[in-house]
């Protein structure tokens, strides 16, 4: 028996002739090397491909998570943005609310909080841009807490007001912070040019102006202290409210009221006319703080 050679003896079935099979050894090596070489390269592509598989997973689920990153601070963002226009109203009642109490001096007595860092709208363009999420984060969490540090002071401040309120009811009652009549602004308080002169004069009140007829009324509680005529302001009426502030009517269609009449805020007390010197219907307003002029917008709150 030779051997460089492998005999394979191959039986098939009764009627079948046996089969003899002769390999040399060295292509059955050679046969062998390529099947270990090919089940070597199956396992290796197939645990590679088990890789990648994963792989695959993780990013869609890594993008998954930063998309619902990126929701959150948007979220967040526009949170922030409606906190800061919220606190931002509350400032300024807070401002009028001490006008009106003659509390605005000392009022900012502590030290402004530092601010700084992107605004919601540049958070929003910086999303768009790159995925900076950690440090966006981060400035947001900066963020609120500046916010809530300004709301813990808003409120102490509001605190304050309310405490300090309660025992200034009749002097609140007696200050005119709303509108006496209803039209539109047509001229502020301060310098302007004369519709009449074209000089540069200061005007100590502000026009509101409707039709002739519209109602006025009392901004505040206090009393009719004087009424008259004049060919410059046509029909005046005047309401002394008590703590030195009065309000002042001119260009009236009809006075509704008598001198010493107790008036309560609300009530009618003429009409929108055009009495005097005026272009158009329109209703003059003044608000004077122990006889000196004082912008009536200031009071104004509703």
């Amino acid at each position: 028996m030779n051997k460089e050679y492998f005999n394979i003896l191959i039986f098939g079935h009764k009627t079948s002739k046996t089969r003899h099979l002769r390999i040399h050894k060295k292509t059955f090596r050679i046969l062998l090397y390529l099947f270990a070489f090919a089940l070597l390269s199956t396992i290796f592509f197939f645990c590679d491909y088990i890789q990648v598989k994963k792989k695959a997973h993780e990013m869609s689920r890594l993008h998954q998570e930063t998309q619902i990153q990126k929701s959150q601070i948007q979220f967040f963002s526009d949170r922030i943005e409606v906190l800061e226009k919220q606190l931002s109203q509350m400032k300024d009642f807070d401002k009028k609310i001490r006008i009106i109490a003659n509390m605005e001096k000392g009022q900012e007595t502590v030290p402004i909080m530092g601010i700084g860092g992107p605004s919601s709208s540049d958070i929003r363009e910086k999303l768009k841009r790159e995925n900076d999420d950690k440090g966006l984060i981060q400035q947001m969490r900066t963020d609120i807490e500046r916010l809530k540090s300004e709301a813990m002071f808003r409120e102490e401040s509001l605190s304050e007001l309310e405490k300090l309120l309660q025992n200034k009811k009749e002097m609140l009652a007696q200050t005119p912070y709303i509108w006496p009549t209803v039209g539109w602004v047509t001229s502020g308080f301060g310098f302007r040019i004369n519709p009449f002169t074209g000089l540069t004069q200061m005007h100590e009140g502000i026009d509101i102006s409707n039709r002739v007829g519209t109602p006025v009324i009392a901004p505040a509680d206090g009393i009719i202290s004087d009424i008259g005529n004049d060919w410059i302001h046509g029909k005046i009426l005047v309401i002394s409210h008590g703590f030195g502030v009065t309000t002042r009517y001119s260009h009236l269609n009809k006075i509704l009221v008598k001198v010493g009449q107790k008036v309560k805020r609300g009530e009618k007390i003429a009409e929108i006319g055009m009495s005097g010197k005026t272009t158009g219907p329109h209703l003059h307003y003044e608000v004077r703080l122990n006889g000196v002029p004082a912008n009536p917008m200031r009071y104004i709150l509703n």
